[in-house]
């Protein structure tokens, strides 16, 4: 089953993990919002696959925090 982050939460993950506005707005454009039952979110595991190429971050350092959030 597929995991999907609100607007909210994806940004409040990826500045945790020191991405900035445009860094955030970035990826969120690249991985598409879907709508569901009327509002925009993100699928998660596209959001950590995208997420973990930041060259400062861990290959799974995106991955524990996406658990937690979604």
């Amino acid at each position: 089953m597929t995991t999907y982050l609100d607007f909210v939460s994806a940004t409040r993950l990826l500045a945790a993990k020191g991405f900035n506005k445009l860094d955030i707005q970035c990826v969120l454009d690249l991985t598409g919002p879907q709508m569901r039952n009327g509002n925009a979110v993100w699928p998660a595991h596209l959001v950590e696959r995208l997420a973990a190429r930041a060259y400062w971050l861990g290959e799974h350092e995106v991955a524990t925090d996406l658990a937690a959030a979604a």
